[in-house]
């Protein structure tokens, strides 16, 4: 097995030996890539390898707990140990092939047993292109540790994803969203149940119905869930539960990315787009824009076309 130190003279990226607080304890750490300029659609904002890893070993001897603002995937690659967080009562064991999926503001903590260490490999992400991916019993808040396997096979996968970013001054695009999209149903497929089956052949009808919806068309929920022979209430709690969020926000997330491309591939005013995007007001456009994005309409268009 290469070095990180080697990995990282032959893919990029910055290598560090650092030191823990206890005397003499260091650990061998590749940050592979860190990037603070992620496409509005969503992207990879962090990407680390870690050997001799004591991850939170620290707070979980004392129960402290930590909370990300993104999501963020840690595959154990060697050594074991333990995974808390707030939804759960008691600690979870982790082992080598397994998965630790974090997720937006659920407080946590993980790492090896005392005077123990782990090797890792991490990636953090954030946006609305992965916020779709929530739920279903994929990603699932509900069982935060997942097997995945042989750390020679997954590592490759990570390493596909991770490793195009380690160049200086690679910039990030969506494609390099979708290689993490692709990874994320790669493990996803590798723990389904018939159970969960059920659930995901329901969510894809769901989306696709709304995916499909021409722009200009109300969403009419009470509609929607005759289509599934249940009501509407019982619809919009089995929407979120399976895919994460609201039938109401998906849809506008989908007509957000629609005008995105429609800002960055035409000469089309943000009044014209807003206005034919399924917002009816240039004014409601821009501030739903905003909320999703996290910028205007215009200040999207002018960082995407430099």
């Amino acid at each position: 097995m290469r070095t990180l130190k080697a990995l990282s003279r032959a893919h990029g990226g910055k290598y560090t030996v650092q030191s823990g607080i206890n005397p003499g304890e260091t650990r061998d750490y590749w940050l592979i890539m860190e990037s603070f300029h992620t496409p509005a659609a969503g992207g990879i904002t962090r990407s680390a390898q870690i050997h001799r890893s004591w991850a939170m070993q620290q707070q979980l001897a004392e129960g402290a707990w930590r909370t990300l603002a993104g999501y963020s995937l840690v595959y154990v690659t060697e050594g074991g140990g333990r995974f808390r967080d707030e939804r759960h009562k008691a600690d979870l064991p982790v082992s080598a092939g397994d998965v630790i999926c974090l997720f937006p503001g659920i407080a946590h903590a993980y790492g090896p047993p005392a005077g123990e260490r782990w090797n890792e490999i991490n990636l953090e992400f954030s946006g609305p292109v992965f916020d779709a991916w929530m739920g279903v019993g994929l990603l699932d808040p509900a069982q935060p540790v997942r097997r995945l396997g042989p750390a020679q096979v997954w590592l490759r996968r990570f390493y596909d994803v991770v490793q195009p970013l380690a160049k200086r001054g690679a910039e990030q695009t969506l494609r390099d969203a979708g290689r993490l999209v692709a990874l994320i149903a790669g493990m996803c497929a590798t723990w389904q149940t018939p159970r969960q089956d059920g659930d995901v052949e329901w969510a894809g009808r769901a989306r696709a119905r709304l995916l499909a919806m021409p722009p200009e068309e109300t969403l009419d929920l009470v509609k929607e869930a005759r289509r599934f022979g249940i009501g509407e209430q019982a619809y919009r709690k089995k929407f979120r539960r399976l895919c994460g969020i609201t039938p109401t926000l998906f849809r506008s997330r989908h007509l957000v990315e629609l005008a995105c491309h429609r800002l960055i591939s035409g000469h089309e005013s943000v009044k014209t787009i807003g206005l034919t995007s399924g917002f009816g007001s240039e004014f409601y456009f821009s501030r739903r824009f905003k909320q999703i994005t996290g910028m205007s309409p215009g200040e999207y268009r002018r960082r995407a076309l430099g």
